[in-house]
């Protein structure tokens, strides 16, 4: 692979975890980076200088995945501990703990309105939450293995889940009814995320390839091949170019090989690899041209588009 060199990096960030690095999320403000660990924390950051603001205290197992509300005032956090929490970032509270799952919480995503959350479990369920009240509103199954990850629609009408039987679910956030369900090859989906029009969606898969789904016609569009993925689960992101690269759609992911890889979504290319460590990088996350990367060993790394 050959780096173009889209980004520099800007600083590498101590973590203060104790134990294993699992999340890292940018508020949609851009004020604030949080990361999660194994060691039943959430850090809290300033975006802007980096600094350790606040550590969120109160799971009793180890915290799997991070998900800011989009007016930024919350952060989820999902847990081993079988619950969900949803903490007040300014009273440093933790508002509601959902609770319902019967094994570790995976992932979770709020609404475009901050009125639901969804959430996904390794007890293969999908769960559906108001978010005032923290009453379990429904409950989707339709998987047969542990759900890696959900997200929904810019507009909260879809969700879509990614599990390791190897199936795309896509359901209607109002009535739960499973509407489409996209397969490639039965392999392991670790990782789902909706294109910004909400036409398409993002999965990776345990065979090391990332696929950008037309899901409404049930169509591979775009195959992404570069990066290592085949036991643990990497996030991936949707970043608009700025500059040279202003109208063109590139795709960041974390590898295990301790990398972040960047491809352009027309070409297919690899754009750019960023080294972060010699461990697997889990988590990566970009606003306004500062992408964010973390390694399951806690190296966090900021580096900005040129």
């Amino acid at each position: 692979m050959t780096s173009s060199n889209l980004y520099t990096l800007l600083q590498h960030i101590p973590t203060e975890h104790e134990s294993f690095t699992t999340s890292v999320q940018i508020s949609p403000d851009s004020q604030y980076l949080a990361t999660a660990s194994s060691d039943k924390t959430i850090h809290i950051f300033d975006f802007k200088t980096f600094t350790l603001l606040k550590k969120l205290i109160g799971h009793k197992g180890g915290v799997n995945t991070l998900e800011w509300s989009p007016d930024s005032k919350y952060i989820a956090s999902t847990s081993d501990d079988q619950t969900t929490k949803i903490w007040e970032i300014e009273s440093q509270e933790c508002l509601r703990t959902l609770t319902g799952h019967t094994y570790h919480v995976t992932t979770a995503a709020f609404s475009p309105k901050c009125n639901l959350i969804v959430t996904g479990s390794a007890d293969e369920a999908i769960r559906v939450w108001e978010v005032q009240t923290g009453n379990s509103l429904r409950t989707l199954s339709a998987h047969s293995e542990p759900i890696a990850a959900v997200d929904l629609s810019w507009d909260g009408s879809i969700i879509a889940s990614a599990s390791f039987d190897g199936t795309i679910r896509i359901f209607d956030t109002e009535t739960g009814q499973c509407v489409k369900t996209l397969v490639y090859g039965k392999v392991p989906v670790s990782n789902i995320k909706f294109s910004p029009n909400g036409k398409y969606v993002l999965a990776t898969t345990f065979d090391n390839t990332i696929r950008l789904w037309d899901y409404q016609n049930n169509k591979v569009l775009k195959t992404l091949q570069g990066g290592k993925f085949s036991k643990y689960r990497c996030t991936a992101v949707f970043i608009q170019g700025l500059g040279q690269y202003e109208g063109m759609t590139f795709v960041a992911s974390g590898s295990e090989t301790g990398d972040v890889v960047i491809w352009d979504l027309n070409s297919k290319k690899v754009m750019d690899v960023l080294k972060v460590s010699e461990k697997p990088v889990l988590s990566v996350d970009e606003k306004n041209g500062i992408l964010v990367a973390l390694s399951v060993d806690g190296k966090l790394s900021a580096f900005s588009f040129k």
